[in-house]
């Protein structure tokens, strides 16, 4: 029997993008995200709009004569949104990380997924599902848990890269996967481009890391008095042990809002401090202060003057309407925006030689706003690149 690989959603968006492989009465899904979808909108308009991926059968409990089996690659939003949306028990794949996470957000109530029936999958341990054969690979990203997953069904090789970066903090996991890869001469490597998105950067522009993040955190916190500010994204764990870190390494206690210092002690971190204003207002050259955007307005009881870092919490950026509505908060308050933030995908010139490395017999760049301008790069570094459209269907006998 042939396998069917079919392209649902992210061709040329940055997130969403959803792939299933079918063979026989077996279909796999990865991912499962969404780009927006308010909480409000029936799942029934979110399917016919396309926002869902069309998977009828999923979110209008419809029966189906596939076994369907999600997997996800890592939890960050626009790879597994849609999963809040099931409407019948599904099994749903993940790492260990992952799932650790996922259940910290759902005791919060972050998230809410009745139907998703979360099952781990260790690294580099195959699973068979029907005539598929499934493993993930550890990979870097700014989140814990971050996978690539590798599906085979006995005659072809398949790759869903997921999101993945080569200056963070773990390069030699990204180089490991890809050594693997090349090895097992990979029919289909489904290749993230979201730095592809975003015209050149001029030569002044310097791309920030993990570590030249906490650098420049730590260089500001000696050069200021003032109470400092920090919106990070709450599903870096990574990334906020670190602030906290850095900042008690310069003198400055860290306090958290409540619903990080949940998902903090959640995943294990010692020493998280909520936030009291009384302790912070009286001495306020002691702290950091963690401040989500829809918490903004609790900076209304702080008089004083304040340094504020935006590092890559919510709003993410100037397509976001509230990143306006900050913007001006601030500005009442004569406070800069300063933009301290840490891309967790490889540059344009990474993903070229990771692409090169893996060398795929056909490579699909995704996840991008403008996937022509990676396949372009793609083909002049002489690999074979193909860009599917939505819907389409790629047979493998």
């Amino acid at each position: 029997m042939s396998t069917q690989v079919k392209f649902l959603n992210g061709l040329n968006t940055i997130g969403g993008n959803v792939v299933t492989f079918t063979n026989q009465q077996t279909r796999l899904i990865m991912d499962f995200g969404v780009n927006f979808a308010p909480t409000t909108t029936p799942a029934t308009d979110l399917l016919n709009d396309g926002t869902l991926p069309n998977l009828p059968s999923l979110f209008q409990n419809m029966q189906s004569d596939l076994k369907s089996t999600i997997f996800v690659s890592h939890l960050h939003l626009d790879h597994m949104g849609a999963l809040k949306y099931l409407t019948s028990p599904t099994d749903v794949y993940m790492s260990q990380d992952s799932a650790d996470l996922y259940q910290v957000l759902i005791n919060l109530g972050v998230e809410h997924a009745p139907y998703a029936k979360v099952k781990v999958i260790d690294y580099e341990k195959p699973i068979n599902f029907g005539p598929f054969e499934v493993t993930f690979f550890e990979t870097d990203h700014d989140i814990r848990g971050a996978s690539v997953i590798r599906v085979s069904d006995g005659k072809h090789i398949f790759v869903h890269s997921g999101d993945v970066r080569l200056d963070g903090s773990h390069p030699e996991r990204v180089e490991h996967w890809a050594d693997v890869l090349h090895d097992n001469k990979i029919d289909l490597f489904l290749l993230e481009g979201t730095e592809f998105s975003f015209e050149n950067q001029n030569d002044e522009f310097v791309r920030q890391t993990e570590q030249s993040l906490q650098i420049d955190f730590a260089n500001i916190l000696k050069e200021t008095e003032k109470l400092v500010v920090v919106n990070p994204y709450e599903r870096n764990i990574d990334r906020l042990l670190a602030l906290q870190n850095t900042a008690h390494e310069n003198g400055r206690k860290f306090l958290w809002d409540h619903r990080f210092t949940v998902i903090l002690r959640g995943m294990g971190i010692k020493n998280v401090q909520e936030i009291d204003w009384l302790k912070v207002m009286s001495e306020p050259s002691h702290y950091v202060v963690q401040n989500r955007f829809d918490q903004l307005h609790d900076l209304d009881q702080f008089d004083k003057q304040f340094v504020y870092l935006h590092m890559n919490g919510e709003p993410l950026g100037e397509y976001d309407p509230r990143f306006s509505e900050l913007s001006t908060y601030l500005e009442t308050r004569n406070v800069a925006l300063q933009l301290m933030g840490a891309s967790g995908h490889a540059k344009p010139d990474d993903l070229v030689a990771l692409a090169q490395h893996v060398n795929a017999k056909q490579t699909v760049p995704w996840h991008s706003f403008k996937p022509e301008k990676e396949a372009s790069e793609l083909v002049s570094a002489g690999l074979n690149v193909y860009l599917p459209t939505k819907g389409e269907i790629l047979n493998y006998n």
